[in-house]
């Protein structure tokens, strides 16, 4: 009866065991990456009674079994269910990281400060030192580096340290590429402008520096000719750094002799107080003009207008000419240059060649005469309409005659004993609108009808000298921005041109050279582009590597003209610049600040940076056994190897070597089934209470055993 009581006992002490396996699976029900274990009983120790006997042929006899009592049951094992996975849960951190096994299990590697151990546990994060740790520990989780090359190291495990000072920032790219895009209308005031359109194109130097290129887009002919000129290139402060001091200047970097001479005054304004600077410079070169004459320069278009008098007489348009003066105010020599600062060998109008006057040089020349000038005021609308006695006249105002009379009785002796009368005086016009003749009002003075004669017939030789005041002289850049007259330094080679004026009215114009263009020209069939620079080019270069000999931190910049189109857009050009090609591609970047964290399905770390770009900062590594349920589990979510698991070589496996993956934003919920636990629970109850019965019934038949005394 004895052997029955504690056989009792020693259900009652299994069955609690195996209680104690479901409760602690039932308490870690939504404990992350929590593996439900299981108990397993087996009998104890048996009592023979009676050994087993064989058969025995000659006595007849056939074989006995043994007699056995069992004396209880023992806890035999625990087994973790390792093997099946938990649910899913959906957390969207970007380090809440779940196993999704193929073939085999994995565990991520940890290392607790003394030792590496495993975990299912995914609930990572990023502490202050920029390490990935576990959320629930503070273990640092291992994995491979990074190498110099941007490679994943496979070797010894080491901590993640996914958010060290290196990794807070990524290089900086200089651009390599640029594109012009939208469209140019001929009918645009812009591009017609001497400023042109303006377009800006922002790239980065290999420090991650950031400057602007500044061009400007002028029509310059018709049937779809246009012309593109760099005017400038400015660092992140505005300030140029083709300055007069550099080596380099506009043309250097964007040329091919196709330019025209954009004006960029707006872009460059004078210091306070500067104006007087940039007049007592331009002084110092007229009153310098004895030992070195002054330079007065005129475009071929404004000499055009005073000289010319027809298209067949015309100086070819976008050349400069250049009059040397000297301290008397003579002209002592006329040149003529083409956009590229070369001497012009072209074809010369009659006018260019001129004449002398006592040896000096007085090119070029043009006789007017009254007529011809009232003929320019009429047909300018500057002349009043009248009408006498059914006859139309136009009234030249007593101040347009005065200065005519200044003008022509200075060169023609006939005006020169007629005393000037105050007063208007009529013109005639014919049917071709020219100016036929002049004469007092009806009712005027016989004195001004004699001047009104004498003027009709009076005529005059115009050369450059009387025009000298119109002409500019070209200041030093490098004088300029000594001085400091302008907020910025000016560009190498633009020119300051300034004028004199009259009474201290000076002004003064900056302009690019004419060497820092290319012709774009367009089809007049689609309005694509046919070509900029030379047939079949459609893109050009920023020729950056001119910049320095050494230590340059450019690239050259190829920019892409090829989708810029030439149509009517209702007279707004929409044309603008961007870097980098349709490919996104060498755009150029600034220094990039850390700005995400993502992990890939094989493991592998990226960091995001606000520049647009991605790097690899490291991959976590996992670690697999032969027998998984063989590990020993430590607590906190944690397992340590045993001589049955096998061992961790100490340098983890590819999440995705075997099909395997990590899924960002989700955790590996517990794999405890309840339903499973609570039907446990149920047989384990039972046989806990049959167990107490057995002990009970027992005691009663002791009871009654002892009761036998009475």
């Amino acid at each position: 009866m004895m052997r029955a009581l504690y056989s009792s006992v020693a259900g009652l002490k299994t069955h609690q065991t195996k209680m104690d396996v479901i409760g602690n699976n039932i308490a870690n029900v939504n404990t992350v990456g929590f593996k439900s274990t299981r108990t397993t009983f087996s009998t104890m120790m048996y009592q023979n009674t009676a050994f087993a006997s064989g058969p025995n042929a000659e006595m007849g006899k056939g074989g006995v079994n043994a007699k056995q009592i069992g004396l209880g049951v023992t806890f035999a094992s625990t087994s973790i269910d390792i093997d099946t996975g938990g649910a899913s849960e959906s957390t969207g951190k970007a380090f809440d990281l779940k196993l999704s096994d193929k073939n085999s299990t994995s565990f991520y590697i940890v290392n607790t400060g003394t030792e590496n151990v495993f975990t299912r546990a995914g609930a990572f994060y990023v502490d202050g030192a920029g390490n990935l740790c576990m959320e629930s520990t503070g273990y640092q989780v291992m994995g491979w580096q990074v190498d110099a090359n941007g490679n994943i190291r496979k070797d010894t495990v080491t901590p993640l340290r996914v958010m060290s000072p290196a990794n807070q920032t990524s290089q900086p790219e200089y651009t390599t590429n640029g594109m012009c895009t939208g469209i140019l209308d001929d009918n645009s005031s812009n591009v017609n402008s001497d400023k042109g359109h303006m377009l800006s194109l922002g790239f980065y130097d290999n420090l991650g520096y950031s400057y602007t290129a500044r061009f400007a887009v002028q029509k310059t002919g018709d049937k779809g000719e246009y012309t593109v000129n760099l005017t400038d290139i400015q660092d992140a402060n505005g300030v140029s750094i083709l300055t007069a001091d550099a080596n380099v200047g506009l043309g250097d970097l964007w040329g091919g002799g196709q330019g025209s001479n954009v004006v960029v005054t707006d872009s460059y304004k004078i210091a306070s107080g500067m104006g007087n600077t940039l007049t007592k410079l331009a002084n110092d070169i007229k009153n310098a003009a004895g030992t070195n004459p002054i330079k007065y320069n005129f475009t071929s278009e404004y000499l055009n207008e005073l000289f010319a008098t027809g298209k067949s007489d015309r100086l070819e348009d976008g050349l400069r000419v250049q009059a040397t003066v000297d301290a008397a105010g003579a002209v002592t020599g006329v040149e003529v240059f083409d956009s590229s600062g070369m001497a012009y060998t072209g074809p010369m109008p009659a006018w260019m060649t001129g004449g002398t006057a006592g040896g000096t040089t007085i090119a070029p020349t043009k006789v007017h005469n009254v007529l011809d000038d009232l003929t320019d005021e009429y047909q300018k609308g500057n002349l009043k309409e009248v009408e006498d006695n059914g006859t139309k006249y136009y009234v030249l105002d007593s101040a347009k005659a005065k200065d005519l009379y200044k003008k022509y009785s200075e060169y023609d002796q006939t005006l020169a004993g007629i005393a000037h009368a105050d007063g208007d005086l009529w013109v005639t016009v014919d049917a071709d609108g020219k100016v036929t003749g002049i004469q007092a009002p009806t009712g005027g003075s016989t004195e001004l009808q004699a001047f009104a004669t004498g003027l009709a017939n009076g005529t005059y030789t115009d050369t450059l000298v009387n025009h000298l005041g119109d002409g500019y002289i070209v200041l030093s850049t490098t004088d300029v921005n000594n001085a400091g007259i302008f907020t910025t330094d000016l560009p190498k080679d633009v020119e300051v041109r300034y004028k004199f004026g009259e009474k201290g009215a000076w002004s003064y114009e900056i302009v690019t050279p004419g060497t820092d263009g290319y012709k774009m020209q367009f089809s007049t069939a689609d309005g694509s582009l046919t070509y900029i620079g030379s047939e079949g080019n459609k893109t050009q270069t920023l020729r950056l590597s001119n910049y320095l000999a050494e230590g340059n931190p450019f690239s050259d910049i190829e920019i892409d003209f090829s989708t810029l189109k030439n149509l009517s857009n209702g007279g707004s050009s929409t044309a603008a610049m961007s870097n980098g090609n349709s490919d996104g591609e060498g755009d150029g970047k600034h220094v990039g600040a850390l700005i995400g964290l993502s992990v890939e399905q094989s493991g592998k770390i990226y960091g995001s940076y606000d520049n647009g770009n991605t790097t690899l900062l490291g991959q976590i590594a996992v670690a697999r056994f032969g027998n998984a349920s063989g590990l020993e589990s430590i607590g906190n979510n944690c397992y340590r190897t045993t001589m049955n698991s096998g061992l961790f070589d100490g340098i983890g496996v590819e999440m995705d070597s075997d099909g395997s993956s990590i899924d960002s934003g989700t955790l590996e919920m517990s794999n405890v089934d309840l339903a499973t636990e609570f039907t446990q629970m149920i047989t384990t109850q039972r046989g806990y209470q049959a167990n107490s019965r057995v002990i009970s019934t027992s005691d009663s038949i002791l009871e009654e055993l002892v009761n036998l005394k009475r």
